[in-house]
């Protein structure tokens, strides 16, 4: 079905002065649902038979059928606003996460952070569920910088890391809880090899923190899409520690 405003702006003119002052009466009218046909006719003082005249020019057959043409619209409408203004306090925010995610960041921490890294013979990055995607990327980065380092965003490959690490290595973890007990545990394993454990997570308070010899730490949103906002923003600090390696590295060339 057409939208009903479309249709009375394409078929205004052809309603005479009396169906004219019909449909205003209408567009005027907050609550449609609620109107009758007298209450056109003790309004304008017409007859049903103007109302009807007015609803056939427009293409709807009967008043009833005109009502919930504007009903529909005006629904819709309301729904796409509705879906605006969400989408809006999405995008605000996203902003606030980031900007007090980035007023977290320490740039000697980092930069500490970045040390570790180089110096290590090899680097284990782990991550799970969510943060696995954000443990690959990094790990990908890594490549590129061609730095030893292996994706560890499954079961089987972080199970292994205490077998096989040393104090020459460096696990990096990406955890949004920093709770996840099967990764903690294995890391307490991993510690106990001398292995230097660097956590990016949440500033609340968490396990992997406290097994962790270096912790980046971003805002978590406690509020509706946490996940998602949380997991962008594990995403931007990836990315800084990225930066910074690739600007401490060209130096070193």
């Amino acid at each position: 079905m057409n939208d009903i405003y479309k249709v009375i702006h394409s078929n205004y003119k052809k309603l005479s002065e009396a169906e004219q002052e019909v449909i205003d009466f209408i567009l005027k009218f907050e609550n449609i649902e609620t109107l009758k046909l007298k209450d056109i006719k003790d309004e304008l003082y017409v007859s049903n038979a103007t109302v009807i005249r007015a609803c056939k020019k427009l293409n709807y057959a009967t008043f009833n059928e005109l009502k919930n043409a504007f009903t529909l619209s005006r629904k819709e409408k309301q729904s796409g606003h509705s879906a605006e203004v969400d989408f809006f306090q999405i995008v605000k925010g996203i902003k606030k996460d980031l900007l007090t995610t980035l007023k977290l960041v320490d740039e000697e921490n980092i930069e500490q952070i970045c040390d570790c890294l180089i110096q290590a013979r090899r680097i284990f990055c782990v991550g799970t569920g969510s943060s696995s995607q954000v443990a690959a990327e990094f790990n990908h980065n890594l490549n590129v910088l061609d730095l030893w380092t292996s994706d560890c965003s499954d079961v089987f490959s972080t199970e292994r890391i205490p077998n096989i690490s040393t104090e020459q290595d460096v696990v990096i973890v990406f955890s949004l809880s920093g709770e996840v007990e099967s990764v903690n545990e294995i890391l307490v394993k991993v510690k106990s090899r001398g292995t230097i454990i660097i956590a990016v997570t949440n500033m609340s308070s968490n396990e992997l923190k406290s097994i962790s010899n270096h912790s980046l730490l971003m805002y978590s949103s406690p509020r509706d899409r946490a996940k998602l906002r949380s997991g962008l923003m594990l995403h931007v600090m990836g990315a800084l520690i990225y930066e910074k390696l690739m600007m401490k590295m060209s130096t070193l060339v």
